[in-house]
């Protein structure tokens, strides 16, 4: 890759040094003769207004999004149905994205992968005027977001800590939806809306779910009883949790939520509140991504 990488590098995602990490990065691609920039966020939706204005700059701009699935939401929301291009370097707590394209943060693929990559494009999903890439939904995922956003801990540790503390006393929310007309009331204990298979750490709560298929996959869980929890976490991590009871499934093009009696949500695992009634739809080959050349 001869033209000019800018890396939008978000230094407090994940459990990590991340501005160590670049450090490292740098001397690695110099030899390589790889020619960059780097960019360092702030503050919340910092890497969006990074991003926005190098494509202003250079509307064919190569961008590497340095973070976790937030970061990559905030640079990729800003590049849909643009000629820039869009890398990826997983630094953050789930990782979802970078798992199931099989984009990794050791230093020597790294290098591989931006000296030579191919072009993907992906679809991505709109809520209202905004996007998300791997996973989105209401319900106890969300609930965990928010409570994660509020921690000042970052990692999977974090993440179990606020799941166990809630798991129990979590007895779902009621909600009223449409799935490309097909209508879904009574209490659920999670939505999701995925793009992606995985919310990260290889938890697959859309095992069929392709990023680039122009659907969106719809995970519905009702509420089981705690004993099945075993069960539910076995299939979650073995990538069948479409076959068990209280768990259905369906693919679609659109979502119309009318009501919850949470208005928690969440994007790409941030959390993020909704208005009713919202509309939800899938954006085919949304934005270019590199992605490892496949051996």
């Amino acid at each position: 890759m001869v033209q000019k990488i800018t890396f939008i590098i978000n230094p407090v995602a994940g459990p990590h040094d991340n501005l160590k990490y670049m450090g490292v990065l740098k001397k690695s691609l110099k030899k390589s003769n790889i020619p960059f920039r780097t960019k360092v966020t702030k503050h919340k939706n910092h890497a969006a207004q990074l991003a926005q204005n190098q494509i202003k700059q250079e509307g064919n701009a190569v961008i590497v999004s340095i973070g976790g699935d937030g970061t990559f939401n905030e640079v990729a929301s800003e590049l849909v149905n643009s000629k820039a291009s869009l890398g990826h370097i997983p630094r953050g707590s789930g990782n979802g994205l970078a798992r199931m394209l099989n984009i990794t943060g050791a230093l020597k693929k790294v290098r591989t992968y931006l000296a030579n990559p191919t072009i993907q494009k992906i679809d991505a999903g709109k809520i209202g005027e905004k996007y998300f890439f791997c996973t989105s939904g209401f319900g106890f995922d969300a609930l965990i977001a928010r409570y994660f956003e509020k921690s000042n801990k970052r990692g999977l540790k974090s993440y179990v800590f606020f799941i166990i503390k809630n798991f129990f006393r979590f007895k779902g929310v009621e909600a009223d939806f449409e799935l490309d007309g097909e209508r879904f009331s009574g209490r659920f204990f999670t939505v999701t809306i995925a793009n992606a298979n995985q919310y990260g750490n290889n938890a697959f709560i859309a095992p069929k779910a392709e990023i680039n298929d122009g659907y969106l996959d719809v995970t519905l869980i009702r509420p089981f009883p705690r004993w099945y929890t075993p069960l539910i976490t076995l299939a979650l991590f073995g990538k069948w949790l479409d076959k068990l009871p209280y768990v259905d499934t369906r693919k679609v093009k659109h979502i119309k939520i009318n009501h919850v009696a949470s208005t928690c949500f969440h994007r790409d695992g941030d959390a993020d509140e909704l208005s009713f009634p919202t509309n939800i739809s899938v954006i085919p080959d949304a934005i270019q991504l590199l992605v490892p050349k496949q051996k």
